[in-house]
């Protein structure tokens, strides 16, 4: 299994540390997740993402958990790499890495480091990248996640990612 490979090299699974429990049910087959983002399921049955694009900003987090209500996070190092490829902007790829290196918070300000480990990426980041080619409400691509640590890769198959609006 691919998440054992993820286990050889260094993450961790922790058990709702830092994890959420969802706070809403979504009935209607939008495979939205806990944090009102898009949920696209790991290669190899590795656990799922959380993608989720804001639309004032065009920023965007991603969460990774075994599980689909993202309550047990697969923590990753910190060096670990998600990206983002957009199908319907060209090809265009958003790079995703830690917010820091001390707490990782989520916009909500949760933390989301455990023993030197995370689940939680954020796009842009530190390195002055422009998200606004990300922003409004009628933002919409076909795209898919890849995760790349120790030399080892996930990926995401295709899925729709559309803004979560405020």
């Amino acid at each position: 299994m691919v998440f054992s490979m993820f286990l050889a090299m260094g993450c961790s699974k922790t058990s709702g540390e830092g994890g959420k429990e969802a706070t809403h049910a979504h009935d209607d087959g939008s495979g939205h997740g806990p944090h009102d983002g898009v949920l696209a399921p790991l290669s190899g049955g590795a656990g799922h993402a959380e993608i989720k694009l804001h639309d004032d900003k065009g920023d965007l987090e991603v969460w990774l958990a075994e599980d689909p209500k993202i309550t047990r996070p697969i923590d990753l190092p910190l060096d670990t790499t998600v990206s983002i490829t957009f199908k319907d902007k060209g090809g265009k790829v958003a790079a995703l890495k830690v917010r820091n290196t001390k707490h990782n918070e989520d916009e909500d300000g949760t933390p989301n480091i455990r023993e030197g480990k995370t689940n939680y990426f954020i796009y842009p980041g530190e390195g002055g990248e422009s998200s606004e080619w990300l922003m409004g409400k009628d933002f919409r691509s076909k795209a898919t996640l890849t995760v790349t640590s120790g030399g080892k890769t996930l990926t995401t198959e295709e899925f729709e990612l559309t803004p979560h609006h405020h």
